[in-house]
């Protein structure tokens, strides 16, 4: 059976959670199923996990929705995202919503099944694969959970209105993160490795996930010292290094592909299935239920930051931001010579879209960095350019992130040897005909851009640390990771910075879609038309135009030149509290119905 999957993984998904009230905890009905007439079989805890993949989310998408609130995005179309507010300075415990009926529910639910296993009988394995795969989604519901506001209520059974657990304060952090790892164990010991298909959780997908987490957890936890728990950080980077090792030793899973066209496949291919790479996916075909949208948020409403593009490196492995005159490169300069990842990350000069395979021009005022990722390189793939009408596979976890993960968990622990690149990082690198990662070389040589980006990071593998954390975001940009990267290393200053776009040079026409021809010009005012005055008439009446005495949205940072930035951060700047707003406050209105509940850190 094909399932659609939301994977939530330490994104930080705006899912809420309600109150300890009445009715979070009214019973499962049972007009749909009671405990006793039911769970008799393995058959029976099968059809009711199946449920679960259809309550994690209301619609099957990925979690690359996240991405537009960390350093890879520039400009987006819509600031009502409670992230948005909390930088901007309009956000509060009174404000704050969440912790709703319906994800409560969801915990019940999953709670009930497990608590009701115990009367199913027949194949043991069986049984404990559908257990495991229960305890699997109720591990990712805490992490959310934890992930947003660290200390949360745990909860390993269906609740009842007279228990006196429903208003208890919530648990420490090490006791749910323990409960978290302890489900994920199970679930890695217990689900079974071949399903006959990668739509619906194996072991390695749970393998995959407590890598994840404990590489989160464990990082958490040596970079913020309000915890407290920096002791503990090693035994879950510990965790992660063998839970990833159980997965690169099962020689069921490689890079796939080569070049561009190779890295671009894992995102635009109409079928994944036979990809070695892939580890767990959402399926959607052409006439079998919905589309995905995953393309269509990354056109018109968001574009990338210049932080992002300057992150990739030259082709032969330099430093962009060691070339000359890096930072006052024109749009289609800064494109030559790259990392071949960029091009299928960002819309360069010369991408086509294929609804009309015309060249495409970029939309500037967003900052001009588009990206391109996922967009279908096939016009079967694309039913149209609207919401929900496309018929691409998405990978939901793939193995170069459980290579970065271990490669990243070696490092921090102060294990890492260059075979441990070799055998991670550089397989990455490979694929794109990328030289090759040095251990060495990093560490005697660390990026002063990075490091200014990173400044907790120290030691004798600060180096490679950061060029780590560089793979990482250029291999997973979009993939929705880069925000709780951003929390778990404790840089959320990142974020408070304003960003900024495509530098412009002056005044004048600019070809941003590489046909040699002025797609559009920047003019101080619409009657001052002397930057273009070279260009033939019907050549100025074509180009679109936009004034800086009219814009609304974007400036440039120098007056009549200079980086693209965005008005609504200078009118309204933002700014970040630390440790406060790596957390989310509990809704005021739940405190009242609960007065064991606490906020934390400042909230």
């Amino acid at each position: 059976m094909k399932k659609y999957i939301y994977i939530f993984c330490l994104t930080g998904a705006l899912a809420g959670w309600t109150a300890c009230n009445d009715d979070f905890l009214e019973k499962f009905p049972e007009t749909d199923i009671t405990a006793e007439g039911f769970f008799k079989t393995p058959k029976d805890l099968e059809t009711y996990v199946n449920g679960f993949y259809n309550e994690s989310v209301l619609y099957p998408r990925n979690t690359y929705d996240n991405e537009p609130f960390s350093d890879n995005v520039a400009h987006l179309n819509d600031m009502g995202s409670s992230e948005y507010a909390m930088l901007k300075g309009n956000f509060s415990k009174e404000v704050a919503t969440g912790w709703d009926k319906g994800d409560w529910a969801r915990l019940r639910s999953i709670n009930f099944m497990l608590v009701n296993s115990v009367r199913a009988t027949g194949n043991e394995d069986d049984i404990r694969h559908w257990i495991g795969t229960a305890r699997y989604f109720r591990a990712m519901y805490y992490i959310d959970k934890i992930t947003r506001y660290s200390n949360v209520p745990w909860y390993n059974k269906p609740l009842e209105t007279t228990d006196p657990d429903v208003y208890k304060p919530s648990d420490p952090r090490a006791l749910v993160a323990d409960s978290i790892k302890a489900d994920l164990e199970y679930a890695s010991a217990y689900i079974k490795e071949d399903i006959g298909n990668r739509t619906a959780i194996n072991r390695f997908a749970a393998l995959t996930l407590l890598t994840r987490f404990c590489l989160y957890e464990g990082t958490y936890r040596k970079y913020h010292a309000e915890l407290n728990l920096a002791a503990s950080a090693n035994a879950f980077l510990e965790r992660a290094v063998t839970a990833a090792e159980q997965v690169m030793s099962s020689g069921q899973f490689s890079i796939s592909g080569s070049g561009r066209a190779g890295f671009t496949a894992l995102f635009t291919s109409a079928d994944l299935s036979a990809n070695p790479e892939i580890i767990l996916m959402a399926q959607y075909e052409l006439g079998k239920g919905d589309g995905n949208s995953s393309f269509h948020n990354l056109y018109g409403d968001y574009a990338l930051s210049r932080s992002l593009m300057e992150t990739f490196l030259m082709a032969n492995g330099e430093r962009f931001t060691e070339q000359p005159d890096y930072s006052r490169k024109a749009f289609k300069d800064v494109f030559v010579n790259r990392d071949p990842r960029i091009y299928e990350t960002f819309a360069t000069p010369g991408f086509k879209k294929v609804i009309d395979n015309n060249p495409y021009v970029v939309v500037i005022k967003h900052g001009g960095y588009e990206p391109v990722k996922y967009y279908p390189r096939d016009a079967a793939s694309l039913g149209s350019n609207t919401w929900r009408m496309c018929w691409t596979d998405l990978p939901l976890y793939r193995y170069a992130e459980v290579l970065l993960s271990h490669a990243e968990a070696k490092a921090e622990l102060g294990t890492l040897t260059q075979e441990d690149l070799n055998r991670s990082i550089n397989l990455l690198r490979s694929r794109v005909n990328m030289p090759e990662l040095n251990l060495d070389a990093a560490n005697a040589n660390a990026d002063p851009v990075l490091a200014a980006q990173y400044p907790n990071v120290s030691g004798g593998n600060r180096g490679v640390i950061l060029e780590i954390r560089r793979e990482r975001r250029v291999e997973l940009a979009l993939e929705g990771q880069r925000l709780q990267d951003i929390n778990r290393w404790c840089v959320g200053e990142l974020i408070a910075q304003a960003p900024q776009g495509m530098y412009i040079p002056g005044l004048g026409a600019y070809d941003l879609n590489g046909d040699n021809n002025p797609d559009l010009a920047i003019l101080a005012s619409p009657g001052d038309l002397g930057p273009i005055s070279d260009l033939p008439a019907d050549q100025q009446a074509a180009i679109t135009k936009y004034y800086l005495s009219e814009e609304g949205e974007f400036y440039l940072s120098e007056g009549t030149s200079g980086f693209m930035m965005f008005t609504t951060d200078r009118e309204m700047p933002r700014r970040w509290e630390n440790p406060k707003f790596y957390y989310r406050p509990i809704p005021v209105t739940q405190q009242v119905m609960n007065p064991a509940l606490e906020q934390v850190f400042g909230w």
